[in-house]
């Protein structure tokens, strides 16, 4: 009788034991199963954000960019419509030869907006090779000649001769060509500069203006913008659109940057971060300066 007590016991202690291990093993499954569905749902919501955040981007980017030179095509197509209906053809060509301009900045500027939500995306990577920085700098000496000769300005370019760059070219004359346009759109009767420049921190490269510049606040804006280069962040009210463009390339190429202005002095934008050899640097010798002066 004692023994028969003994073995229900033992045998309910057991299947009491047996019952907790798989309560157990339920609760860690049930658990674990929770777990990565919240870690789903917050990928989910990170690429939710970042989707938003991308679309929000490029929606302002394209209202804002593209209305003015829009606008300007719109009223040029009723002035060579007008010259033509009285046949005012030296007009009527001039006129025409103003809409291929603006047609061809509007195609860069879209070629360019493609190219940056391109680079938004986490697993880009830019090309990168060697070129002349001279050339790329009288590209855009040639894109800015109309412009900067509309008001009234001048651009400069400073560089020695022998300036070779290693990055991708796309990408560092979209930033460049962003900075000057926003230098002349904020200079009048003034000079814009391109500089390129030795320290002891390495190659610089520097668009400054003697313009209108900015308030301390517009200032402040930009200079968070160029220090929080990641596609959630917010778009700040009234921000200079250009400059979002601006600090995601630059991000994308793993360069720094650095922006000073005095409102009625001009403003002053410096690129840091650049990889750059001389046209005689043999292949062996680029690659060791490449690893020894690309950012981790």
């Amino acid at each position: 009788m004692i023994l028969q007590w003994i073995c229900v016991m033992v045998l309910t202690v057991v299947s009491l034991l047996a019952f907790f291990l798989w309560v157990r093993d339920r609760y860690f499954r049930l658990d674990l199963a929770k777990r990565a569905l919240e870690q789903q749902v917050e990928d989910l919501s990170r690429k939710l954000e970042y989707s938003n955040g991308l679309k929000q981007k490029i929606t302002m980017m394209i209202a804002h960019d593209l209305q003015s030179p829009l606008h300007f095509l719109n009223v040029l197509s009723d002035h060579v419509s007008r010259f033509a209906a009285n046949n005012q053809l030296p007009e009527v060509k001039a006129g025409t030869e103003e809409i291929k301009k603006a047609t061809g900045n509007i195609h860069a500027f879209v070629k360019e907006v493609n190219l940056w939500a391109r680079s938004q995306h986490e697993n880009f990577q830019p090309a990168q090779h060697s070129f002349s920085f001279n050339e790329l700098a009288g590209e855009l000496q040639q894109f800015f000649e109309d412009m900067v000769q509309l008001n009234k300005n001048t651009l400069v370019v400073e560089c020695p001769d022998d300036v070779f760059v290693y990055t991708n070219r796309d990408i560092l004359k979209a930033i460049l060509r962003n900075l000057i346009d926003n230098a002349n759109k904020h200079t009048r009767g003034g000079e814009v500069r391109l500089i390129f420049s030795q320290n002891e921190n390495g190659p610089m490269l520097t668009v400054s203006d003697n313009g209108s510049g900015m308030l301390s606040g517009d200032l402040q804006k930009i200079r968070r913008r160029l220090s929080n280069p990641v596609v959630n962040a917010p778009v700040e009210p009234n921000s200079r659109l250009g400059y979002q463009l601006i600090a995601d390339f630059a991000h994308t190429l793993g360069f720094t940057m650095a922006i000073k202005s005095t409102k009625g002095a001009g403003t002053s934008v410096s690129i840091g971060g650049l990889v750059c050899h001389s046209p005689f640097t043999t292949k062996l010798d680029l690659a060791e300066v490449i690893s020894i002066c690309q950012p981790d």
